[in-house]
């Protein structure tokens, strides 16, 4: 891997932007706007150059910014960066004085193959320098749609988690056989899972719950797989029959690792159905309604919540 000093980069008007809103969150957890606008939003821009085999991360600015009282009136803040590769790269900004708009503006470049960099995530943490370090805040975003076209994203800032973060993505497709009546739900691959820690490797599997008004209707979970380089590709289809109106239907699906000792492990879920806390899995939900026999497939970033 190879590191370039960084640089003055100066955003471009004809840029595209993406609003990678909630690119972050879990399928379940509920943000209250609030608390977004508590700790504010980083803007960044990122591009892949394949004639050379180079990320170009731009970290641009932090908005609406806040900090504990303990940091002080103002801090020294910096945002440290983080590719989840095996081998985690990891780089940082200068440090700025806080204040509710902080411009970087400094641009990070990485020989990476591209390969590598769309089964992972870049994460960001928010950090006070003076008047002693700490996290403040974190975000992320998952590099699956990088490509040479350049990308804005504004990512919602959360509070630092105090456990281990799991970025763990997981794929999912889902058709509703109107002519049968059933849904056909296919567990397809999982992204950036946990390392072990240990020589001992961990297998992974989901289960699937689908759950009516009147409460649990079926269960169903797919084989053991082993992780390569975090990724797991099981592309499994599971049938559940569906004998009542399709607005009542909600799919839970959960994501375990198992180590070698048998011991289970939960990573994270995600609810599919029309009223989800998240607006992409509504909108799968309801195409697929909307659509039968049309097969639709989404990531999603899965939490424990």
């Amino acid at each position: 891997l190879q590191r370039y000093d960084s640089f003055s980069s100066v955003p471009s008007s004809t840029s595209s932007r993406k609003d990678s809103q909630g690119s972050n969150r879990s399928l379940d957890t509920i943000t209250l706007s609030g608390d977004e606008r508590d700790f504010g939003r980083l803007n960044v821009k990122l591009c892949y150059v394949s004639s050379v085999e180079q990320i170009w991360i731009t970290v641009l600015h932090c908005k609406d910014l806040s900090w504990p009282p303990s940091c002080g009136e103002n801090p020294r803040i910096y945002v440290k960066g983080i590719l989840t590769l095996p081998k985690p790269v990891q780089f940082k900004s200068s440090a700025k004085e806080g204040c509710n708009d902080i411009e970087f503006m400094e641009t990070f470049v990485f020989a990476i193959k591209l390969q590598s960099l769309q089964t992972v995530r870049l994460v960001f943490k928010i950090q006070t320098q003076t008047p002693r370090k700490k996290t403040i805040g974190e975000c992320s975003l998952a590099l699956r749609e990088l490509s040479s076209e350049e990308s804005s994203h504004w990512l919602d800032i959360s509070p630092p988690s105090k456990a281990p973060v799991c970025h763990a993505e997981l794929q999912v497709g889902t058709c509703f056989q109107a002519i049968n009546r059933r849904i056909q739900l296919q567990i397809l691959e999982a992204q950036n899972l946990p390392v072990s820690s240990t020589p001992l490797s961990s297998n992974f599997f989901v289960k699937v719950g689908m759950f009516s008004t009147e409460g649990l209707m079926y269960k169903k979970k797919t084989r053991l797989l082993k992780s390569n380089n975090g990724q797991v590709k099981w592309g499994e289809m599971m049938i559940f029959p569906v004998s009542q109106a399709e607005q009542g239907i909600s799919f839970l699906i959960k994501l375990y690792s198992r180590s070698s000792v048998r011991r289970k492990h939960f990573l994270g879920q995600i609810w599919i159905s029309s009223d989800s806390s998240n607006s992409e899995a509504v909108e799968q939900w309801k195409d697929t309604i909307a659509n039968p026999e049309k097969v639709v497939v989404k990531w999603y970033s899965i939490g424990p919540s």
